[in-house]
């Protein structure tokens, strides 16, 4: 995740310059921490990368960004004497029911550990998860953990079979737009088709019951199935903030009422995620491809982003909503006549209507 960083302050402000990444973020803050506190910063043992720490040493606006929330933090919690860690490169050790499932990832959830606390950092646009086939079979237990009946629900049953068509890691020849577009690839299309069965099941579950719902958003914020809730890897809080540091926000993932405000807001997607493979340094023009699940919030109000290279595939079934709403006034008719065409494709309403929409997808969600 990237976010709009600043140079040098101005008349009028910190000037914007290029894009600081959210870890860039959480070194600052632990800086910071150790600056309003008067106490040495020892490198070796604080969890940032020296060359972060060195180019963060130009970026004015995002060092002072980190001392008013590593204020907002020590406010909070009072807790100045504490040290304060960067962990986000920690190593991390998965739980025997993580396991259980083939998931391999050990990324931790706590981005910052200041004393005993947990935090998650969260400024600007963000994701609360983007795991594989292993990785949202494993989230998609830990919350049924807390809601057993539904395993004898027709929607579990549906559900519970909605990652096998997930694919892991594909070789393909090239980028895998223009061959989602060709369609004739019989693993792009089958993962294709898993996507939007999951999208479809899952979301009927979460429709089902909100307390599965809000589970699984607790799940992806905090990890505490995944590593254990004493774990340090485990988030206890979400620190949210504005990228100059000006509003803070503090919140537990304990707290019900803030989890069902996520869950309420959060967009599932299931979609294929790429990265281009690199021989000897060398890129050579292939991408792998895989399918992931993802849970994506927008901390920015009225803020709208596409996928670029990093989301292919279907159109959810909010699109439709979009184009219905648009079209209702004038087209009432024509979409009822056309309503059992638009189902097989959005290309094909789009055709029919004889206009092609900007599209933009809601991305992330409001923290």
């Amino acid at each position: 995740m990237t976010i709009t960083s600043f140079t040098d302050w101005t008349k009028d402000g910190p000037s914007l310059t290029e894009a600081l990444k959210a870890e860039d973020y959480e070194a600052a803050i632990v800086i910071g921490w150790h600056k309003n506190n008067g106490k040495k910063l020892d490198l070796a043992t604080s969890g940032i990368n020296p060359g972060v720490y060195k180019m963060l040493q130009k970026e004015k606006a995002a060092l002072r960004a980190g001392e008013l929330i590593a204020k907002a933090i020590a406010k909070r919690f009072g807790n100045k004497n504490a040290k304060a860690e960067q962990y986000g490169r920690a190593k991390s050790k998965l739980t025997s029911f993580w396991q259980t499932y083939g998931a391999t990832d050990t990324t931790p959830k706590t981005d910052i550990l200041i004393g005993n606390k947990r935090l998650s950092l969260k400024i600007g646009m963000a994701q609360l998860m983007s795991g594989g086939k292993a990785e949202s079979t494993a989230t998609f237990y830990a919350a049924l953990k807390s809601t057993p009946a539904l395993k004898k629900s027709p929607e579990f049953k549906q559900a519970n079979k909605t990652f096998d068509g997930f694919v892991t890691s594909t070789l393909a020849p090239g980028k895998l737009r223009p061959i989602i577009k060709k369609g004739d690839n019989p693993v792009v299309n089958a993962a294709e088709a898993a996507h939007k069965d999951c999208m479809r099941d899952l979301g009927a579950l979460f429709e089902k019951s909100a307390k599965f719902k809000i589970a699984f958003a607790r799940e992806a914020m905090s990890g505490y199935m995944k590593y254990g809730s004493a774990s340090n890897s485990a988030a206890e809080f979400m620190v949210v903030a504005s990228a100059d540091g000006s509003k803070v926000k503090i919140e537990s993932v304990d707290d019900d009422a803030y989890c069902k405000k996520i869950a309420d807001a959060m967009k599932l997607q299931a979609r294929f995620k790429t990265s281009g493979r690199v021989v000897k340094k060398q890129k050579t023009g292939e991408y792998n491809f895989w399918s992931v699940v993802s849970l994506i919030v927008d901390s920015m109000a009225g803020q709208k982003e596409d996928y670029s290279n990093e989301w292919y595939g279907n159109l959810d079934e909010g699109i439709i909503d979009v184009i219905k709403n648009k079209v209702k006034s004038l087209f009432s008719r024509v979409i009822a006549k056309a309503s059992s065409f638009a189902k097989s494709s959005v290309n094909r309403l789009m055709k029919f209507l004889g206009a092609i929409p900007e599209v933009s997808v809601k991305r992330f969600i409001k923290f």
